[in-house]
Order: structure tokens, then sequence, then C-alpha cells
């Protein structure tokens, strides 16, 4: 007998995609981001660098896309040793340019201006999430101080994202099948609960950070819908859409550091003071080890955590990204004390959108009521049955004209 509920295959790659994905994240937010409760006021800590100047968390992030093209000239370097190799007759050189062209495909080299400006823009968005995420977060750090509220709950809007690249997808005729559509529901209502309470429970929040969260939130869901239209279509590998992007805009971000320092926006002693690079340099001299360590370690962390999230969409989809998102800021959140209904609504709603993304992306399949009839697998063993009648029916044909 069936069993009602069953695991799906899933590569042991994706589990360890998602594994460092969450340990990276978890150690970005605890030992760089996490601001601890000073036990002891009168021991004098020097500030993470990071968090006083947003910006240069900014440079050091977009530095981590350019960090992306080490391994691309590591390869690169290993294949040109191996075209000196000489050839050991004409069949093996005939099979090495088959491989060169699938491997170095001509779409990559030779993107059309269309193509380029829509990267450009795509960039551009990139950019401005993150200045729009910067200022989001300094708008809520100045509320939480002020009013000495405890840190507010927080997912970066992910349903959000979700919810915008499933609707884009289906208006782009992309199919899902019943176990997706009820599961996706669940998914979307369980969240919007989740979101309602904590953001009601909160009368502190800033209108303006709301709508900077929602720009962030659209502004990545249609990255990642590009990247993988991108790398789907033109075979761009996820190296390559990561350090092109560090190409563009480490320097334009260097750039807008240099403008908002010298405008009003750059003075310290203005109320709305955002960031100025002269300041950040006055300090480096003073600078302890933690914040060395700090400084050299985070743009190499930000290039793998980036590559293993363009990895992920290229090898499976944009919703298989969410599962470590989903983790990680579950543990984020449940370190923070939201009382005891709060709690129990974040374990419940967190196990919940677990297991309903879960059944979405088929690692868990439901195995009645029809909800496994258009699983992944069973719908390319009907077509390779279908295929195989084919091409027995074929044959007899072929024998009766005989």
């Amino acid at each position: 007998m069936k069993l009602c509920i069953s695991f799906g295959k899933v590569e042991l790659k994706y589990f360890i995609y998602c594994f460092l994905f969450i340990i990276l994240q978890l150690y970005l937010f605890y030992f760089i981001y996490y601001e601890k409760e000073e036990e002891e006021e009168e021991k004098e800590k020097e500030e993470n660098i990071v968090n006083e100047h947003c910006l240069m968390h900014s440079f050091c992030f977009f530095l981590g896309y350019l960090l992306n093209i080490i391994p691309v000239w590591i390869s690169h370097l290993y294949s040109k040793e191996k075209e000196k190799k000489p050839l050991a007759n004409e069949s093996d050189e005939a099979s090495n340019h088959s491989i060169e062209y699938i491997y170095n495909n001509p779409n990559e080299k030779y993107l059309s201006t269309k193509d380029i400006l829509i990267f450009l823009f795509i960039c551009l968005i990139l950019l401005i999430t993150d200045l729009a995420e910067n200022i989001a977060i300094k708008i809520d750090n100045k509320i939480i101080e002020e009013n000495k509220i405890n840190k507010e709950y927080n997912d970066d809007y992910l349903l959000l994202e979700v919810l915008i690249i499933f609707s884009v997808n289906k208006i782009g005729k992309e199919v899902y099948y019943k176990h997706q559509n009820i599961s996706f529901l669940i998914l979307i209502f369980i969240g919007a609960i989740k979101y309602i309470y904590f953001y009601s429970n909160n009368p502190k929040f800033s209108y303006i950070s709301i709508i900077l969260n929602i720009i962030y939130s659209v502004l990545y869901a249609i990255y990642y819908l590009y990247l993988k239209s991108l790398m789907r279509n033109k075979f761009i590998t996820p190296y390559k859409c990561n350090y092109i992007i560090g190409i563009i805009n480490v320097p334009l971000i260097i750039l807008i550091y240099l403008i908002i320092s010298v405008t009003p926006f750059g003075n310290t002693n203005n109320s709305y003071y955002y960031d100025n690079i002269f300041d950040a340099f006055k300090k480096f001299g003073n600078l302890d080890a933690n914040n060395w360590i700090i400084l050299i370690t985070l743009p190499f962390i930000y290039g793998i955590y980036q590559f293993i999230v363009t990895k992920t969409i290229y090898d499976y989809t944009i919703y298989h990204m969410y599962l470590p998102f989903l983790i990680q800021y579950f543990i984020e959140n449940i370190i923070y004390n939201f009382g005891t209904v709060g709690n129990i609504i974040l374990i419940s709603s967190f196990l919940i959108e677990l297991i309903m993304l879960l059944i979405f992306i088929e690692i868990i399949e439901i195995n009645f009521c029809g909800f496994n009839q258009n699983l992944k697998k069973n719908i390319e063993l009907r077509a390779l049955t279908e295929s195989s009648l084919a091409i027995e029916n074929d044959d007899d044909d072929e024998i009766v004209d005989e």
C-alpha cells in the first residue's frame, strides 16, 4: 500500500546549498549585524564599522559579486593549460570543439544590445534595492532607539517576493498543478496572518520603512525572474552573472558614496545624516582586529552567498531558494521575545509554511486525492511510457508493411 505522504527525489547537492546558505546568513546576522545587549556598559567596545557606515556594507556586498570572477579566472587558466596538450586524433579534436561550444556558447559572449541594456537596468535595480534597504534599516533602528521598543519582526517581506514571482509566472503561462496551487494558497494565507499579527502589534512602525521594504521586495522579485531567464535562455553561468554585476555596481557604489559624502547627507551634524566615506577612512587607522576581520572576510562571504543563491536558481527553481530563506528568518526572529502568543504564532506559521513550501517544490509528496498525479517525476514517467509505446507501434507498423 502506498503511503499517503512520501518524500520526493532530492539531490544531496540542494541540501548542501541550503546548509551553506543558512550558515553564512547566521554568521552575517549574529557576528556582524545583530546588536547584542550590552551587559557591561563600562567596557568600551569599538563600534562595528559596517553597521556604522551603511555604504561601506554596500561596497562589501557588491565586491562579493565581483569576487565571483576568481573561479572564472581559475577555470580560464585551466582550460588554457588543457588547450596546450596535443590531441590524439581528429575525432578527439571534433569532440573537443563540440564540448567547447556547449560550455562556451556564442550566446554567452555575444549578447544583443537589448540584452546588455536590460542587464544594466537590472544592475541598477540591485543598487536601488540595496540603498532602499539601508534607508529602511536606518529608519527602523532610529524608531527602536527613540521609543525604546524591542526589535520588530522581520523577514524582508519574503511572502511578497514569492507572490510576485508566482503571479508573473502565472501570467507568463507557466503551468502549476493542483498540489502546487493549493499549497501556495495555504502558504500565502498563513503568511498573511503572521504579517497582520506582528505588524498590528507594533504601533511604532514607519510607513516610509514599509514602502521602502515593499519596493525592495518588488525589485528583488524582478531581479530573480530576470536572472533565471538570462541563465536559461542565454546560457550565462552563475559565476559570470555575478561578477558582471560586481564590475558594474562596485564603481557605481563608490561614486555614490563620494557624492553623498560631499552633500548635506554626509554631514554628521544633520539629523538626516546618511554616510560619509571620508569619515570612514579616518577610522581605518584606529580599527581593532575584529573590524579588520569583518572588512576582509565580508566580501568573500557575500561572494559565496550570492553564488549559492544564483546556483540554486540555475540548478533548480526560484522557489527552491526560499527554503533556506524561510529557515534563516525563523531562526533570526525566534531570538527576539514576542511574548507567548507571538512565539506560538511564529513557530506554528513556520512549520505550516515549511511543509507547504516543501509540497510546492515536491520534496514532500501527497499521494491522495490526485495531488500526486502531476508531480514532475510522474509527468516524466508518463512521457517516457508514451514515447516507448509510440516506438513499439512504429515497429509493429513496419512489420505489417513487410
